[in-house]
């Protein structure tokens, strides 16, 4: 194998890792809760504290790569991945648990695009090669940690899958080391980014998620939450009109195809994320599927995604990107309103999940293709943005789902019926938002010039 493959195998790497350890956790979810004392609605916090820290700090990781060097930045994160994988497996509450799981998606959201960074580097004229082989392993690892997580918990318990992450992220950091080379500041070295809006985004995204777990509480702690997040947003808003270097650039939230691809990459990861993580809940507690077993029925929806992604371009060629993604918005929310309507039958379950998965691979794609229509020098920052409001959506509406289905289950339980609404209700917003965000389009190319 040449060298820059070797060092594309190893980048990509990164990106199975980092990928999975969103879905790894998801099948272990009941047992990890059950071993730490906790209840069924803290499920509301484990998922989103890893989404939380991944999408906090994407927008500006590849700016400091930019700065320090890639290679340097993602051997960073790298460690801290390690760091926190130790803090995770040893974890004695839940809430070092969360703690735990907010640092690893810290630490993705570092290692992502300075991998990525890197990868199209090292492969020259085979970066598109490249860029397809990360693609796809990021789909692969999304799919595949869904039953890694189940089996290993069922084998030898749930913290074993974070001291394989140990074991893992030691080898992806001598792999870079000696595969990879070293890199100087880039070209936009000089450049720096407004340190004050990265924590206003920081500070909007942890409330905005806090007030969505808050709902299960206590309404005056969500009416409090909900706005100091409200004003977080809005200090965030004003700075990034007046920063002379704005964590965005001014021209995206212009460009009617990024704001509906950004609308559809939230819709289409949030519903998803919602709906698998209370029917895995479901499947567990209520069917009584074991660990394991959940994982294989949730593979359902694994083999959807990866099904829909290969014929998403035949798709986008026929009827075009926003018809693509409204009619997969629909299909998720066809899904899972099924599953909301016949939790207990087993065959109706899956034919949801199936619906999901199709609905995930296709929409996904078409949320990319509307949001990257955008000039070569804004890739970089418009790839960001969506997978930050990827990693937002999971946050927020899967903790609003949990905190749903908590509160009509009496605490002891999820309710799935409810949870599974949640996300019936989120693809019908996001639907009608993206129709909206269209019908203003085409107003406005229909308006005659003077």
């Amino acid at each position: 194998m040449s060298a820059s493959r070797t060092a594309t195998a190893v980048l990509c790497g990164v990106q199975i890792v980092d990928v999975m350890g969103v879905t790894v956790v998801v099948s272990a979810l009941p047992r990890m809760l059950s071993d730490l004392g906790a209840s069924p609605a803290a499920a509301g916090l484990l998922v989103p504290g890893y989404a939380v820290g991944f999408a906090a700090l994407l927008v500006v990781a590849a700016r400091w790569g930019d700065r320090r060097g890639h290679r340097w930045v993602l051997l960073g994160g790298l460690v801290t991945f390690a760091v926190a994988s130790v803090l995770a497996a040893v974890a004695p509450t839940t809430a070092v648990l969360v703690a735990a799981r907010f640092l690893q998606g810290v630490a993705a959201a570092v290692s992502v695009p300075n991998a990525l960074a890197l990868l199209t580097r090292e492969a020259g004229p085979d970066r598109g090669r490249a860029l397809s082989a990360w693609n796809a392993c990021g789909g692969l690892a999304g799919a595949a940690g869904l039953l890694v997580g189940g089996l290993v918990t069922d084998a030898v318990g749930w913290r074993a899958i974070f001291w394989a992450n140990i074991a893992v992220t030691v080898l992806l950091a001598a792999g870079v080391l000696r595969t990879v080379r070293r890199d100087c500041a880039g070209g936009r070295a000089q450049e720096s980014f407004d340190t004050r809006s990265a924590c206003l985004q920081v500070a909007t995204i942890a409330l905005v998620v806090a007030a969505a777990d808050a709902a299960r509480h206590s309404g005056v702690l969500l009416a409090v939450l909900g706005a100091l997040a409200a004003g977080a947003a809005l200090l965030l808003v004003v700075r990034e009109r007046r920063a002379p270097s704005p964590l965005v650039p001014h021209e995206l939230w212009r460009r009617p195809a990024f704001v509906a691809g950004l609308a559809g990459s939230f819709g289409v990861t949030a519903t998803t994320s919602t709906f698998i993580v209370i029917t895995t809940v479901h499947l567990q507690q209520d069917l009584g599927f074991a660990t394991g077993s959940a994982g294989l029925m949730i593979l359902c929806f694994s083999t959807g995604v990866v099904v829909a992604a290969a014929a998403a371009g035949r798709l986008l060629s026929a009827v075009g990107a926003t018809a693509v993604l409204v009619g997969s918005l629909a299909v998720i929310g066809a899904g899972a309103a099924a599953a909301a309507a016949i939790p207990e039958v087993v065959g109706v379950v899956v034919v949801g999940l199936v619906l999901a998965g199709l609905g995930n691979g296709a929409g996904a794609v078409a949320a990319y293709a509307l949001g990257t229509e955008v000039p070569d020098d804004q890739q970089a920052g418009a790839a960001g943005l969506l997978n930050t409001a990827a990693q937002v959506g999971t946050a927020v509406v899967v903790a609003v789902g949990v905190a749903v289905a908590a509160a009509v289950g009496g605490g002891a339980t999820l309710d799935a019926r409810s949870g599974a609404g949640v996300s019936v209700g989120a693809a019908i917003v996001v639907i009608a938002a993206v129709l909206v965000g269209r019908a203003r389009r085409a107003s406005r190319s229909s308006v005659p010039a003077g």
